[in-house]
């Protein structure tokens, strides 16, 4: 199968998704207001690290080639390094203005929102309240991202609790805590248009395949339509490259396969990662 699979930047791919000339760029692509972005992959596959590639395109100013809007994190592993962030955003600005991109990267740092909560509960519950969050605090700002690192990351705890129910969940105040969540992002996104980006755990692999995952979170959003509240539209899977071909020279090479809606072809790109900066290519 993946013999089949043509190779494309990610910027063209992402690109054909809203093809308007008007909508914000994110990744020097077209993911445009309201999409919903998957990101899998497994242990140290780059899932964080793009999300600081596109979290830093979000933040900085435009003219450092930025959309200059908020954007909003939910830390729910607890491993935003907010040190490693704010080195590869000053090392992105630098390349446009090395004199002034402390300054500036310290400004646009105020435009990241970082929150941490413990458990899928309060996760759905503080998203439910980021409307409210964004008129007293935001007023005068756009959100253009909502992240959660990871959505995965109380999948245990809550299959645990789950499995404890003496009977399947038969209303609303019994459903899965993650079906809140999923509600409260539907309800966020349809009213302030965010790009929403989720990481994601590849626990599973599929029979037939080396490099794509099955999905082991229920209920969760998919490339087709369904019972879920909403839907993704973008999946980006990633696999870590060989290291020993790369990280000699201190560079990760992560490579990135990405599906869209009423598509069944799979596009590649590749991450890289530096002590110094990400790019993709």
């Amino acid at each position: 199968m993946l013999n089949d699979i043509h190779s494309e930047s990610l910027a063209q791919l992402l690109a054909q998704v809203h093809p308007s000339p008007n909508t914000p760029r994110l990744l020097h692509s077209h993911l445009g207001p309201g999409d919903v972005v998957e990101i899998q992959g497994g242990p140290s596959s780059g899932k964080t690290h793009l999300l600081y590639h596109l979290l830093i395109a979000c933040i900085s100013p435009s003219l450092h080639g930025g959309c200059a809007k908020v954007a909003v994190v939910f830390d729910t592993d607890n491993t935003f390094d907010i040190v490693r962030f704010n080195h590869l955003l000053i090392r992105r600005l630098a390349r446009l203005d090395p004199t002034s991109a402390e300054s500036i990267a310290h400004r646009s740092l105020k435009k990241l929102h970082i929150f941490r909560p413990s458990s899928t509960t309060q996760l759905a519950t503080t998203l439910s309240h980021l409307a409210a969050y964004h008129s007293y605090h935001l007023a005068d700002e756009e959100i253009g991202v909502v992240a959660i690192d990871s959505i995965s990351s109380h999948y245990w705890s809550d299959r645990f609790i789950a499995e404890q129910m003496p009977t399947p969940p038969s209303s609303l105040t019994r459903a899965p805590p993650l079906h809140h969540v999923l509600l409260a992002l539907k309800s966020f996104t349809h009213t302030h248009r965010p790009v929403v980006l989720m990481t994601n755990w590849g626990l599973h692999l599929f029979h037939d395949s080396t490099s794509l995952y099955r999905q082991h979170l229920r209920p969760f959003p998919t490339l087709h339509l369904g019972s879920n509240p909403t839907r993704l539209t973008c999946h980006i899977t990633l696999h870590r490259v060989d290291p020993s071909s790369l990280e000699s020279q201190g560079q990760v090479q992560i490579s990135g396969l990405v599906r869209k809606p009423n598509s069944s072809s799979v596009a590649e790109f590749s991450l890289y990662i530096t002590a110094e900066d990400i790019f993709t290519e």
